[in-house]
């Protein structure tokens, strides 16, 4: 018979967490220790929250009027210039998208990306912290066809032998978010053909399924819908769509309880802070191999925690307005190396434009709320903007500027004009005198024929904008560029 010698330092070590995780779970906290942990636990899971709510919306509802549904590993992809039916709060319509949402519980995925060499392309995949683990495309490693192999961590079977190792790409969780962007040259009829014969090319394959088909990608036309298997909050249908302000302090803490609870979204590797945080929420009953029922608080622990809750989304708002880079007023969220742990940061993003970058080297984004005078944006006023052609945002790739309603979605206008961008600038589109580019930002349709095709038609309220900088330069990363604001006509 066999004999085991065990570990006397590794016993030790066991009986301390068995020991810290039975105090942990029979800790009780006080009203105020439930506000502070609600509140920072908000910045802590806001990602995590949102990136749950949108992968319902992608792979499990299936309703009539949801034209994200896709199914898991599989793209929705957007066929058309993108117009104010697009679902997605902040879109760019300098880019055509296609996304979705991986899984990997069962196997790899494969991802087979076609040559692009007339304009940029980018893959990019984020896990559900918001930090993105691969970025493809021309800028970073050329313009030819690429297969890659989207790894989970504990696969133990064999990758074939085709693949570069700059093509297996280590998951940092079973489930992901995969975005392809392709720019929109001019938006006529010949440019968005040629953007969908490149769309056609993209596919994304479990490892069993592309083996069987010759070590191929099966086509998005023959790759079958497969609904997601993720467990649904009750109220998720009500209020995916809206992100965070639909929701109430019970919507999230018991989203992120069922999201701790997921087994395709794999903690971080090490992460004191999350293991802080995750023992100070499974003091509320929050966490893994946790119940939590809002119902089962009693009434001034939910009015705490609801308290911190919003004192969670009130910071992450006042940080979005105030605690940026500032960029001659326009507010730069800082992404020189990934969120990881910068909580606040990577909430913000979530918040304001959620898929949005966590590291600069892609592109970065700048949000604006205000004119030139600090006053909030209103489509009751007439604004212009003026860009001097001689000192345009300094970018690689290109540069955009959408307008959004206050609620970041696009709103329907007479031209169907949604953004500006450095492409219409090379292609001429605008009047241009002395050197100058002046762009008029009114709900109302100029008299002028000269400032009616410098038109940005405002929405009717309050708007603002989040301009994206591909390729940004240090210039936009570091704040001195003077980025252009709205001056309002008096």
């Amino acid at each position: 018979m066999k004999t085991y010698q065990f570990n006397k330092s590794f016993l030790a070590i066991a009986v301390a967490v068995m020991l810290c995780i039975a105090s942990t779970a029979s800790a009780k906290v006080d009203d105020a220790q439930a506000q502070q942990i609600a509140e920072t636990a908000y910045l802590y899971g806001l990602q995590q929250v949102i990136f749950s709510g949108q992968r319902y919306i992608y792979t499990q509802d299936s309703s009539k009027d949801n034209l994200s549904y896709a199914g898991v590993n599989r793209l929705y992809t957007v066929r058309e210039k993108i117009t104010p039916d697009f679902p997605v709060v902040t879109p760019n319509a300098t880019t055509l998208y296609a996304t979705g949402f991986l899984d990997m519980q069962k196997e790899p995925v494969v991802i087979e990306m076609p040559s692009i060499t007339d304009r940029y392309f980018s893959l990019q995949i984020m896990d559900q912290y918001g930090i993105f683990y691969l970025m493809a495309g021309n800028q970073f490693n050329g313009t030819d066809a690429r297969s890659y192999i989207i790894v989970p961590e504990d696969f133990r079977g064999k990758i074939p032998g085709e693949f570069a190792t700059t093509e297996v790409i280590h998951a940092t969780s079973k489930t992901a978010y995969a975005n392809v962007r392709i720019a929109v040259l001019t938006g006529s009829d010949k440019d968005i053909k040629q953007i969908n014969a490149y769309q056609d090319k993209v596919s994304i394959t479990p490892l069993s399924q592309w083996a069987a088909n010759g070590n191929k990608g099966v086509s998005q036309s023959e790759n079958k819908v497969i609904t997601g298997e993720y467990k649904i909050y009750s109220r998720m249908p009500k209020i995916s769509k809206g992100q965070v302000d639909k929701q109430t302090a019970e919507d999230f803490f018991s989203i992120l309880n069922m999201v701790l609870n997921d087994p395709s979204m794999t903690l971080m590797k090490d992460s004191k802070k999350e293991a802080d945080m995750l023992a100070q929420l499974a003091t509320l009953n929050i966490g893994s191999g946790k119940n939590f029922k809002w119902t089962e608080l009693d009434k001034s622990t939910q009015d705490a925690v609801t308290a911190g809750f919003k004192a969670g989304f009130k910071k992450v708002r006042d940080a979005l307005k105030n605690n940026l880079i500032n960029l001659n007023g326009w507010m730069l969220v800082p992404n020189a190396g990934g969120y990881d742990t910068d909580w606040l940061n990577r909430s913000v993003m979530g918040d304001a434009g959620w898929a949005g970058p966590d590291k600069n080297i892609s592109h970065s984004g700048a949000f604006l709320f205000t004119d030139n005078d600090g006053k909030p944006l209103n489509g009751k006023n007439k604004y212009t903007m003026t860009f001097d052609m001689n000192d345009l945002p300094p970018c690689t790739q290109f540069w955009s500027i959408p307008i959004y309603n206050k609620d970041g979605y696009f709103v329907h206008n007479p031209i169907d004009r949604y953004t500006i961008n450095s492409f219409m600038i090379d292609q001429k589109q605008f009047y241009v005198a002395d050197g100058k580019l002046v762009i008029y930002l009114q709900k109302d349709k100029p008299s002028d024929p000269n400032q009616l095709k410098n038109w940005l038609p405002a929405p009717k309220g309050s708007f603002r904008f989040a301009a994206r900088f591909y390729g940004p330069k240090m210039a936009i990363i570091d704040g001195s560029y003077k980025m252009p604001k709205p001056l309002m006509v008096k």
